[in-house]
């Protein structure tokens, strides 16, 4: 989606974002809350105040699109209340999903942790047996030296 987003001018950008928001399905941005020039803007993933530039556009679209939505949320009806009731839900179940997803990288951390630790611990154990050989055989070494010297 990210691809065909590019290739979409600046004003498809915020008609595709007013109908996300007005959908409640908004993918930059928080689905709860009142609408502004600003969420919209945000929303189409554009930079500060873009939308400014397309007056006809924030005129003839926004402007009544926003207060429309926030009359709506001002005075909301049974469907209205339902709907957003539905989306706090949908937003929750959202934030479940990541915090179990969460939950098991931690776990998948903890054990690689655990399994690199016993890895250092075994390799440390091989280091400390080699230093011990090495100063056995230095010892037999200097031993073997020591008589050869005595032989001149």
């Amino acid at each position: 989606m990210v691809q065909e987003e590019k290739a979409w001018s600046a004003e498809e950008k915020l008609h595709r974002a007013l109908a996300r928001l007005q959908n409640g399905k908004p993918l930059r941005t928080k689905a709860t809350g009142r609408m502004t020039l600003n969420k919209i803007n945000n929303e189409a993933g554009l930079g500060r105040s873009y939308i400014h530039k397309f007056k006809e556009f924030v005129g003839k679209v926004a402007n009544p699109a926003i207060e429309t939505y926030n009359a709506m949320l001002d005075n909301p009806d049974l469907s209205a209340s339902a709907s957003l009731l539905e989306d706090d839900l949908d937003q929750i179940d959202r934030l479940k999903n990541e915090l179990s997803k969460q939950i098991e990288l931690k776990e998948g951390y903890r054990i690689e942790r655990d399994e690199a630790i016993a890895i250092n611990n075994k390799l440390e154990t091989l280091n400390k047996s080699l230093m011990f050989r090495v100063y056995e055989l230095q010892q037999e070494l200097t031993d073997s030296i020591a008589e050869y010297e005595g032989y001149k």
